[in-house]
């Protein structure tokens, strides 16, 4: 019998480089992936990390995203998001919301939301401004009234 082989072949067969498929080169393989997922874990809770604290002051943020809010100061799972994933898990409410999200009402829904949004959103920056307004004048009238103190004894 002839066999056709290619130059190739003979050039595999008398490699001198070791199968990679010996159970040292696949433990060495697997401890590899091991570490490169533990390494980009651990970068991704430093990101987590360094991104909430950069927008820690921003608590209305925590309506918005779910699970924004640091686990040490509130229980987990207590949040706006969690009491609404809650509240449509239950099947009438589901349905309800399944019936207000149909095609049919979705046309006379959308002309009255985009106008709903618009000044709910500027509603929601202008309540912000103010809150972080009074907060500023609020710590003003203390520092003043600390350096009042300090002058006066």
């Amino acid at each position: 019998m002839s066999q056709i082989t290619s130059p190739n072949a003979e050039h595999r067969r008398h490699s001198p480089v070791r199968d990679s498929s010996t159970p040292q080169l696949r433990t060495v393989r697997k401890e590899l992936l091991l570490l490169r997922s533990e390494v980009e874990r651990s970068e991704f809770v430093r990101a987590r990390a360094e991104l909430h604290a950069k927008f820690e002051r921003f608590g209305w943020l925590k309506l918005l995203l779910p699970r924004f809010t640091s686990t040490k100061t509130k229980a987990p799972g207590k949040g706006f998001s969690a009491t609404l994933s809650d509240l449509v898990s239950h099947p009438l409410v589901g349905t309800l919301v399944s019936m207000l999200v149909a095609k049919p009402l979705r046309s006379k829904l959308s002309a009255g939301t985009k106008p709903l949004l618009k000044w709910g959103a500027l509603g929601a920056a202008a309540w912000t401004g103010y809150r972080m307004l009074s907060r500023t004048i609020r710590q003003r009238a203390d520092k003043a009234e600390a350096e009042g103190e300090q002058a006066s004894s």
